[in-house]
């Protein structure tokens, strides 16, 4: 049946032969320069760093001394935005990936809680417990940057306070509400690549196509199939409005409905959807769920998708703090050149067009991400 599925794709499609630009050797050599961005060693961390400066024009500027801020928890509110880049490892291979297909200047993000007794806790989607597995956790602050100043992948790490204006209807009781709602549940992987992919052919870095993604589904599936479950196929399902279909029978639903596998990848999420385990929120679309429980995005709330968001889109967002005069004295904006908070690491963030787009309605559900420059036309 599997054979058959593909044997009807290829007489609709033809053959995909991938060529490889650079000859065998080429190809070779630039999987060399990828492996040892996994690397958890001084050599891993100047490999993701060349990585990211040759193929996004990153800087990686040393900051001074001190790398780690003085924070006070006081200053730290409801629903300020934690943005980290990691550097080295095993995330930080996997977060220099991400970045350069999606183009965003951070990895990992988690979000800040303030409780009623006036204790500051994290909310992340992504947080690894005992069993190693990636679960939404809310977990004290003072635990919480215990782990990022011991993390070895050496976390560079900002805060992004909200606006003074957003804060002043931000439901505090209702980011509190959902987010409990969310506890332990794991992590979005079933909708991981779709805030990615929004076009047709506008968000692969070459060599990366719609051809590519569809034949590593296709081994992938051979080699892991619940794996590829978790990852695509519930998400594919949903797309189709069908239930429990593997990739073969999607294949061959996707065709029955003249469609292309590539304009079924480009098809929305939407946040309404349950998976089989539930509501499924990666890093930052868990963050993005909370704000527009919270009264964010009024008046968008019901025609905002947030699982369609990269990093890259949430702090685009124009909803943070614009006047550094405001931001907390510990911050060192005025040697960072930031408009944010760094409160860790030994390289200066920086986040292009940080805090600059007003929500609108279906915002981020057609946008083209293609490095260097990323370039997003306006209300995509």
């Amino acid at each position: 049946m599997e054979e058959e599925a593909e044997l009807e794709y290829v007489k609709q499609h033809g053959i995909s032969v991938f060529l490889m630009p650079s000859g065998m050797l080429g190809t070779l050599l630039s999987l060399i320069d990828v492996l040892p961005l996994f690397s958890n060693t001084g050599w891993g961390q100047n490999s993701n760093l060349a990585f990211l400066e040759k193929h996004m024009g990153a800087t990686f500027e040393k900051r001074s001394q001190p790398w780690v801020a003085n924070i006070r928890k006081e200053d730290i509110q409801s629903g300020d935005f934690l943005a980290l880049s990691k550097i080295r490892g095993r995330w930080g291979g996997f977060e220099t990936l991400e970045k350069w297909v999606t183009g965003a200047f951070a990895g990992h993000t988690a979000v800040c809680l303030k409780d009623e007794k006036g204790d500051v806790w994290v909310a992340e989607s992504g947080f690894e417990n005992e069993k190693g597995e990636e679960i939404i956790a809310i977990v004290p602050w003072d635990e919480w940057w215990e782990m990022a100043l011991k993390d070895g992948s050496n976390p560079q790490i900002a805060l992004l306070p909200l606006h003074p204006d957003i804060r002043s209807r931000f439901n505090e009781s209702a980011a509190w509400d959902f987010a409990r709602s969310m506890v332990g549940k794991p992590y979005g992987y079933h909708n991981m690549i779709f805030s990615w992919i929004d076009t047709i052919g506008d968000n692969f870095p070459p060599p990366l196509d719609a051809n590519l993604v569809m034949a590593v589904m296709s081994m992938w599936t051979r080699l892991q199939p619940l794996y590829a479950a978790n990852m695509w196929n519930e998400a594919l399902n949903k797309r189709l409005g069908t239930e429990g279909l593997d990739l073969k029978g999607i294949i061959v639903e996707t065709e029955s409905r003249g469609m292309s596998f590539d304009q079924l990848l480009t098809i929305p999420e939407q946040d309404e959807w349950v998976y089989s385990d539930g509501k499924s929120t990666t890093c930052v679309s868990f963050i993005l769920a909370m704000y527009k429980e919270a009264g964010v995005f009024a008046p968008f709330t019901e025609s905002i998708q947030v699982t369609e968001f990269t990093i890259r889109d949430a702090y685009m967002l124009k909803i943070f703090e614009d006047n550094q005069a405001r931001l907390p004295s510990w911050c060192h904006t005025e040697a960072d050149q930031a408009p944010f908070c760094q409160i860790l690491g030994e390289y200066r963030m920086e986040l292009p067009e940080y805090n600059s787009i007003e929500p609108y309605a279906k915002m981020n559900e057609n946008c083209p991400s293609l490095p260097p420059t990323y370039k997003r036309p306006s209300r995509c």
